[in-house]
């Protein structure tokens, strides 16, 4: 088949690699001018460790896991530890995580793509057209391409899923939280693990990977109108969501926060959508099922996704409308048991990560590991 994939992350590269080792002709397009550097640690579990076995790369993701410590501290106003938990024992199923910068993942994952496959930076899909032949896409630059398969790999606000489907409002549902990530945070640090602080509705959070500290701040609030790429904005939101919100390292974080171009603003949204394919075009990943930050899950159903979708996809030919339908309705339920799974996920770990109140607090920190043996306070 000839495949045309929207996005060079995760979902769009997996997909890729996988889809062209089963010999489909496959290019990539990247709104993005290059590949994105920077971003937090994110996990590869569960099965999607066998898809990177799979791909080959499961060693190169080994050697460049973050060092392995992922104890959660949560600490007072003065950043003295009050509990202590681990996640995989606490959230999830025992499993052989692997935890790695999202830039890292990508960068091993477009070195395993077979030569044969394109990736086009800096352009992407603005329309589709189901024709005899399959779709017709037409690409920001105006030129147009008829192809057997269109892939939205192209994250929570999908610009396929729009062209295809409809409106992101009919599908992307906000969760009541927002978040901000510095990147790179050097106003405080921590060496290993993760330190959280909360004030009610509110969570400050600095995540370390080994090299470098990245600082999460997130709030409570009802949805609000805002352009995702206005950044000036975004920074507004967030000095004004923690005035008055004074705390351990609220304010150095928050400062540096102002004062940066190296930072990510959104809100916590689920995708939730009855189907993930309509004509020629199907989803993957977060433009398809997006379990939000807070489920720790969407490599692992990026990664799943794009394995199954793999599969389906084998032995169809791609003049056959029939086949190539019936092989998406077999993606979409092979994917709804975990994407399920993944979505009720969310909900526990924004329920331990956000309390609301100063009462969910402490009843959240007396729920896990006592201070008394999880060492002393957080370093900063």
């Amino acid at each position: 088949m000839d495949v045309l994939i929207s996005g060079a992350s995760i979902a769009g590269l997996t997909t890729a690699a996988l889809l062209a080792g089963r010999g489909h002709r496959v290019t990539v397009v990247e709104r993005a001018g290059a590949q994105r550097s920077g971003g937090v640690a994110i996990d590869v579990r569960g099965e999607a460790v066998d898809v990177a076995r799979e791909l080959g790369v499961l060693d190169e993701i080994r050697a460049a896991r973050v060092p392995h410590d992922d104890v959660f501290r949560f600490v007072d106003a003065e950043g003295r530890t009050r509990a202590t938990m681990r996640p995989a024992d606490d959230v999830y199923e025992a499993t052989d995580d692997v935890e790695i910068s999202r830039d890292l993942l990508a960068g091993i994952l477009e070195r395993r793509l077979p030569g044969s496959v394109a990736v086009d930076y800096g352009r992407w899909v603005a329309a589709i057209t189901d024709v005899p032949e399959g779709a017709e896409v037409t690409l920001s630059d105006g030129s147009r391409r008829v192809v057997d398969l269109v892939v939205g790999a192209d994250g929570l606000h999908s610009g396929v899923r729009a062209a295809a489907f409809g409106p992101e409002g009919e599908f992307v549902h906000h969760l009541g939280l927002y978040v901000a990530i510095l990147t790179s945070c050097r106003s405080a640090t921590v060496d290993t693990g993760s330190v959280v602080f909360n004030t009610p509705g509110r969570l400050v959070m600095l995540r370390s990977d080994g090299a470098r500290t990245s600082a999460l701040l997130g709030f409570r609030s009802p949805w609000i109108d805002h352009d995702f790429r206005d950044v000036e904005s975004q920074r507004r939101r967030v000095v004004d969501a923690f005035a008055g919100h004074d705390g351990w390292v609220t304010r150095e974080v928050v400062g540096e926060l102002a004062a940066s171009d190296a930072f990510y603003f959104d809100a916590v949204s689920q995708v939730r959508m009855e189907s993930w394919s309509r004509g020629r075009a199907v989803l993957v990943g977060d433009a398809a099922y997006s379990p939000s930050f807070f489920s720790g899950m969407g490599t692992t159903l990026a990664m799943v996704g794009a394995r199954n979708l793999a599969l389906a996809l084998d032995g169809v030919a791609p003049g056959e409308p029939a086949q190539v339908e019936r092989a998406l309705a077999r993606y979409d339920r092979s994917m709804r048991p975990i994407v399920t799974e993944a979505h009720a996920i969310a909900e526990v770990g924004a329920g331990i990560l956000f309390p609301r109140t100063s009462s969910e607090i402490a009843e959240r920190d007396a729920r896990f590991t006592p201070a008394a043996s999880a060492g002393g306070g957080a370093g900063h």
